[in-house]
């Protein structure tokens, strides 16, 4: 059950730089209106943007002054979403870690300011059948993976001391669950907020392999903008912040009305069951590393980029330096 406890949010003035820190971002240009913001979204509208959807549903940007729109990823190529999100103003960005930070290392110049979960749900579903419970059960097994999947697959493996090439990995043909179903692969990437809530409802007996208890330490659905959109509008962008995580609060506190809410105002076709269960599995990464909603910490970042450098090692000059490319000040929490 829900907490209230568990969650808060701080709300104070803006810390300054760290000792020995020096400036890295343009300083604020003033507005004189408050920015009409858009969050471009990673999917479409389900329970993972729970907490947005009902902050937008209840006013709670308008009572912070922002006008805000959510847009899902409709026909914008999943890889594309970064490049578009640094070409753009007063565009936040919602998506994996790891393809913000695929992102900067290309020179895009992005910067994550918060995060909505603050550990990822990614995992390997299996069939209980499978015999799979460990990373070390996966040697000699079939896994299909996603193309942005391998960092992830490889953290968990090198932390289990197993090397990649006792795993027979492919890359998966789509979201569906067919092949793992009909037994033609072992194991499945998937969100283990989604997918695998699908599967259980259906009434497969499967069972997922949790990436973040296995060694990885990532963000997902980080919030990230243009250096130049942070730079314009600073204050804006913590006041979203802000309003998003009372939305999440709102979200996970009555989950059967969240779900009424996303149903019937941007998904008919979802199921309030699917839609519960899914929102019921993400409340424990909503504060999963500090009780303030939407904050980061710097170690988490430095371990997802050392682990991205370990697989493209020209990855690494350009995330050497986290101050540059993540702003701890906006969402609160400790750093």
């Amino acid at each position: 059950m829900f907490r209230r406890s568990r969650f808060f949010l701080t709300i104070c003035a803006l810390p300054g730089l760290l000792p020995g820190q020096t400036p890295s971002r343009p300083a604020a240009v003033p507005t004189d209106e408050p920015p009409a913001l858009t969050v471009q979204l990673d999917w479409h509208l389900n329970a993972q943007f729970a907490g947005l959807l009902v902050a937008e549903a209840e006013g709670l940007y308008r009572a912070e002054n922002l006008a805000v729109t959510l847009r899902p990823l409709g026909q914008l190529p999943y890889d594309r979403l970064v490049d578009t999100v640094a070409a753009s103003d007063n565009l936040i960005g919602s998506s994996e870690g790891g393809l913000f930070l695929a992102g900067r290392a290309r020179g895009l110049p992005v910067v994550a300011i918060g995060t909505m979960f603050q550990a990822s749900p990614l995992g390997l579903i299996s069939l209980e059948t499978s015999g799979i419970r460990t990373p070390a059960d996966l040697a000699g097994r079939r896994v299909a993976i996603h193309d942005d999947g391998h960092e992830a697959l490889d953290t968990v493996l090198r932390a289990a001391g197993l090397d990649r090439t006792r795993v027979q990995v492919g890359v998966a043909a789509g979201h569906g669950p067919e092949a793992l179903l009909a037994g033609k692969i072992d194991a499945q990437q998937g969100y283990l907020v989604d997918e695998l809530v699908k599967l259980r409802l259906a009434g497969h007996a499967v069972r997922a392999l949790e990436y973040r208890r296995h060694g990885l330490s990532a963000y997902s659905q980080v919030y990230f903008v243009s250096e130049r959109t942070l730079a314009r509008h600073r204050e804006a962008l913590r006041r979203f912040l802000l309003a998003s995580g009372r939305g999440w609060q709102k979200a996970v506190a009555d989950v059967p009305a969240a779900a009424r809410l996303i149903r019937r105002q941007h998904s008919p076709d979802l199921a309030l069951a699917y839609l519960e269960a899914s929102l019921r599995a993400i409340e424990p990464l909503l504060a999963a590393e500090q009780p303030v909603l939407g904050a980061m910490r710097r170690a988490t970042w430095i371990a997802q980029a050392e682990a991205l450098a370990r697989i493209r090692p020209e990855s690494a000059p350009a995330l050497a330096d986290v101050s540059r490319w993540a702003d701890f000040s906006l969402a609160g929490g400790a750093p």
